[in-house]
């Protein structure tokens, strides 16, 4: 087991520090960004990748999921290369119905975002962005599939770098506002599209019919439950448009994206999962116990990683943005928590792919949707931003529940993971306990803030140094000494 938790720590830790080098790109332009754009624009640019967000699930066919399962299920080449062309001809086919519908009623879907047909160019633009984005999906997800994380990581960079520089060349050198914002995002997907293709131009071009079929069988019954993942993570910012007003969903964006910086751990976890999980689909008695010590790992590491973020989050947000912004610190810890919540919620989907029923996942997501678009409704007029941002961490911890309760349900057909109930539930507690107290009101200075961030910090590595067994220590003792050693 061991060995196996190794290759899933090596991979995270590949795509975390890929993930690391563009969330760093991006947190040390915000500065720069919020002097030049207003909470309005920030706004704007939330709306439309609201819209972004919603339709790239739709138009990608739910192929994010059945593409790992058809590529693993076909293993020789020629089958890796049928789902990776297959895959991308049939997305090809979509994003072009996507691109006829968004340029088609641009106005209309101005009017439904902003209520207002002058962003109608805007629309356009990023639906351009979601076509490439979608488009680029099969040619990620093979290197991710084939665990060249590194490669994975060194195309990412190089995206980033290109959007990253794009959107300062426009925003900052041609003064052009959020307009230039929007078209420097255009240009950074397009980079990313062109930068994986290239990685897979040696793939041997296959088609196959029986192969589309199969993807669309695994992927269409999935379109649902990206669909309520969208009202789970994005809804909110509609719903916060309708009663607060764009500035405030400006505001609720600039916290939202700095509390997502944590995603870059999340993502990296999850890219290095869905391959490793899926490797073990002949040998679920060895799964069992693995994946029970995967939940408690991920949940002391990620979860405290999350708390910093309630830690440092004011202090943060005063050093790095102007007045106008600084309320958005409140939301910042809730993203945090929300993704982390993220990447529980994929802990629980082993026994669902293992028994070809990925089907139930959108009847689990559409249930915590509902339940997460009456909690929206029911405190953002109450708490604006962070009514907004305790609807999201609410709607993400209903759909974990609901997940396990189904697993339970099904048992008898299901891989039974042996979860270490007693420590995740006893750190959970602890985690409630310190994100409440560093959410109270308080009106400390700068320095004061940093000073509790640190003694904060220190008790939270000390606490979960606690919660481990004697093994674990010593096992994490010999892992930092040889690590500082540069082994």
């Amino acid at each position: 087991m061991r060995d196996q938790l190794l290759r899933l720590a090596k991979g995270t830790a590949i795509y975390g520090i890929g993930g690391l080098l563009t969330r760093v790109i991006s947190f040390f332009l915000l500065p720069l960004f919020t002097a030049y754009l207003t909470p309005a624009d920030y706004g704007i640019s939330s709306l439309l990748g609201m819209m972004s967000f919603m339709l790239t699930p739709v138009f990608a066919l739910g192929f994010g999921t059945s593409i790992g399962i058809c590529y693993f299920d076909k293993p020789g080449e020629e089958g890796k290369a049928g789902t990776i062309w297959t895959s991308f001809l049939i997305l090809l086919l979509s994003s072009a119905v996507l691109v006829s519908l968004g340029t088609g009623f641009s106005a209309e879907i101005s009017v439904l975002l902003f209520q207002s047909d002058r962003h109608g160019y805007f629309v356009v633009l990023s639906i351009l962005s979601t076509c490439a984005g979608v488009l680029v999906l099969p040619f990620m997800l093979r290197l991710q599939f084939e665990e060249r994380a590194k490669r994975f990581v060194a195309l990412g960079t190089l995206s980033s770098l290109a959007s990253a520089s794009t959107s300062v060349y426009m925003v900052v050198v041609l003064n052009a506002g959020i307009r230039g914002f929007i078209e420097a995002q255009l240009i950074g997907q397009a980079v990313t599209l062109l930068l994986f293709a290239s990685a897979s131009l040696g793939l041997e071009f296959r088609f196959s019919g029986a192969v589309g079929r199969a993807l669309l069988k695994y992927g269409l019954p999935m379109v649902p439950s990206f669909a309520s993942l969208f009202v789970l993570q994005q809804g909110n910012r509609y719903i916060l448009q309708y009663f607060k007003g764009i500035e405030a969903v400006g505001l609720y964006t600039v916290g939202y994206s700095i509390g997502m910086v944590m995603n870059l751990l999340v993502n990296a976890f999850t890219n290095a999962w869905t391959p490793y999980f899926l490797s073990f689909t002949g040998n679920q008695e060895e799964a069992r116990l693995n994946f029970g010590r995967v939940a408690t790992y991920y949940t002391f590491g990620l979860g405290t990683v999350s708390l910093l973020f309630y830690v440092f989050g004011k202090p943060l947000i005063l050093v790095m943005t102007k007045p106008p912004f600084h309320e958005a610190y409140k939301v910042i810890g809730l993203a945090a928590t929300a993704s982390f919540l993220t990447g529980m919620f994929s802990l629980f989907l082993p026994a669902v792919y293992f028994a070809r029923e990925v089907k139930y996942v959108s009847i689990v997501q559409g249930a915590a949707a509902v339940g997460a678009l009456l909690i929206n409704i029911a405190l953002i007029p109450l708490l604006g931003i962070v009514g907004a941002g305790v609807s999201l961490v609410l709607g993400t911890l209903l759909m974990i529940l609901l997940m396990h309760a189904w697993n339970r349900r099904r048992g008898s057909v299901y891989l039974d993971i042996a979860y270490e109930w007693n420590r995740i539930l006893a750190y959970s507690l602890a985690y409630v306990v310190c994100a409440g107290l560093m959410s109270v009101k308080r009106t400390f200075t700068v320095a004061q803030e940093l000073g509790l961030s640190a003694v904060v910090a220190v008790a939270l590595v000390l606490g979960v140094y606690y919660l481990l067994n004697e093994p674990e220590r010593k096992a994490l003792g010999r892992y930092l000494t040889t690590a500082g050693q540069g082994g």
